[in-house]
């Protein structure tokens, strides 16, 4: 008789886990808006938070990464700097764009080195 006690607890364990496992559709919102670019998603964050909530100026009317860049307080070469690789950040995440981000990393990465070499030679 506990045998049979322990397989219906057993079965009854099973069964809860298993109904417990069922996602709810109707639960789950997608949040991001259709967007998967994070650094869209955390200038709009620290707009919201630091220029509507505690009203800074400069924080004010930032929605995503690019407005972020133009209120930046930066030499134009850091702001085109960023701007090349959030182009690039972007890229990445498009299936249908993969191929371009695999060329525009590639162009990275020989300047880069090309940079690297040439302070090289100022700097012995």
């Amino acid at each position: 008789m506990k045998k049979y006690i322990y397989l219906l607890l057993l079965f009854c364990s099973i069964s809860c886990i298993s109904h417990a496992q069922v996602p709810d559709v109707n639960a789950t919102e997608d949040k991001t808006e259709g967007t998967k670019n994070f650094l869209d998603l955390q200038a709009n964050f620290y707009g919201d938070v630091f220029g509507k909530q505690m009203n800074i100026e400069e924080f004010k009317g930032i929605d995503n990464f690019m407005s972020f860049v133009d209120k930046m307080d930066a030499t134009p070469e850091m702001k085109g700097r960023l701007t090349e690789q959030y182009k690039f950040y972007n890229n990445s995440l498009d299936p249908q764009k993969k191929e371009l981000a695999k060329v525009q990393f590639n162009e990275l990465l020989l300047k880069a080195i090309k940079e690297g070499q040439e302070k090289d030679k100022q700097n012995p």
